[in-house]
């Protein structure tokens, strides 16, 4: 198997003779790219569609100063869930919210629930010295980027205080927290409104839709190293993070498997990173230079690599620009394939953004990778045609997982089952 890859983030001079030896199909568009953001480059987005999406943007910007540090005295916290409101934050003496420890997100800095002032009256008194890490979070993405960001700080100033959270975490977030030299043996999560002698409240090194700081990146990379990550040697073989393993509730992608194995003839590592330990995904995006991974949590992993590489998202025609900030701080060319797809099945009933399966765009995705050269062109023409009947399988079960969540979509949904049901047995 030949392959043609990048040695040093830079196309040799004779890629695009190579790949015309191979008999690439010529039809496979340029990618796009954006003023300012040159190293970004967008595949299969149309110049309409893609200046829509520069707009939902907004101004996203990568931030070269410190976040904010804010250290306040006899301030309250309280858990996530308190008197029926879902709630994040730090209140001042006099029980007002301390502005940059909000959970905010977006152009229009949307907020979490507030407390009123009688909400916080009963706190108990500790008279310990504390470090606001967030309200915490269960979902590896996000508690990277809207946790653990705010670790930031803990290094220079964390040695004397404990660090809060308003929500019991999983143990990878745990792991991640072990990777700060000691923050995770001393984690304290907030069981009832508490109020402390002086709290420091950092910012976010991240906030979603909106900014990302060079600070938080810094604290990656040196989490990166505490974990020991780069002893191997780096590799030229490309990597792809699968999510084909992860349960059916999970945004599942029909047509990944084909996927895998497609890949895994032209030389790809594949791996569903989720069966791994933390240390060893950080582990993997220090050993390769090319990364392949459909969009999802496992793409911010990038953020510990140490070393300039080039990540390939697999993304739908919404583009998250969570996933345009992480790249940004990172070294190295960053590709977004929109090749991710909602088949019409006969129903207008939708099930939500992220609980509605998808299906690949395989030419696309290979055509793209060919041009990239990272497979042959041949790998295309071996693809059978995607597999529709197992798609509106899956489909049935996301909607019957719908309805245990909200119950209030039951009829609609059920109506959507029946005519999901109607059309797959018309096929087969």
């Amino acid at each position: 198997m030949t392959h043609f890859g990048w040695s040093d983030g830079v196309a040799s001079a004779s890629l695009c003779d190579k790949l015309n030896d191979l008999g690439m199909d010529s039809t496979v568009p340029k990618p796009a790219v954006i003023k300012g953001w040159e190293q970004l480059h967008f595949h299969y987005f149309p110049e309409g569609q893609l200046s829509r999406l520069r707009a939902k943007w907004g101004e996203l910007k990568i931030c070269t100063e410190q976040p904010k540090l804010a250290d306040i005295a006899c301030c309250v916290t309280s858990p996530v869930a308190y008197r029926g409101k879902r709630v994040a934050g730090v209140y001042d003496a006099n029980n007002s919210l301390i502005p940059c420890s909000a959970r905010f997100r977006g152009k229009d800095r949307r907020v979490d629930g507030v407390l009123n002032c009688d909400d916080l009256v009963d706190a108990v008194e500790d008279r310990r010295d504390a470090y606001y890490l967030g309200r915490g979070e269960c979902h590896y993405g996000h508690f990277i980027l809207e946790v653990l960001s705010r670790a930031w700080a803990w290094r220079e100033h964390g040695r004397d205080r404990v660090p809060v959270l308003q929500l019991a975490i999983p143990p990878f977030a745990l792991a991640l927290c072990g990777l700060i030299p000691g923050l995770a043996e001393r984690l304290d999560i907030i069981r009832t409104p508490t109020r402390f002698r002086n709290m420091l409240v950092p910012a976010p090194g991240f906030v979603i839709a909106r900014e990302a700081y060079i600070e938080f990146k810094r604290m990656c990379e040196q989490m990166a190293e505490q974990a020991n990550v780069c002893s191997g040697p780096v590799t030229e073989q490309p990597l792809y993070l699968s999510r084909a393993g992860l349960n059916w509730n999970r945004r599942t992608i029909e047509g990944e498997v084909f996927l895998e194995h497609a890949l895994e003839k032209e030389g790809f590592i594949i791996v569903r990173p989720e069966t791994l330990p933390v240390a060893e995904q950080i582990a993997l995006v220090n050993r390769h230079r090319w990364i392949v991974s459909p969009e999802g949590s496992a793409c911010h992993t990038r953020l510990f690599s140490r070393i300039p590489t080039h990540f390939v998202t697999i993304t739908s025609s919404y583009l998250n620009p969570n996933y345009i900030l992480c790249d940004l701080l990172c070294e190295g060319t960053s590709h977004y394939l929109n090749a991710l797809v909602t088949p019409q099945i006969g129903t207008k009933t939708r099930l939500g953004k992220f609980l509605e399966p998808v299906a690949l765009d395989r030419a696309r995705i290979l055509g793209a990778l060919n041009q990239l050269g990272l497979v042959r062109s041949s790998a295309v023409s071996d693809a059978p045609p995607p597999d529709l009947n197992e798609y509106k399988l899956r489909w049935i079960e996301a909607a019957r997982s719908r309805i245990k969540r909200k119950p209030d979509d039951e009829k609609k949904i059920f109506e959507g089952i029946d005519e999901v049901n109607a059309s797959l047995n018309e096929t087969e």
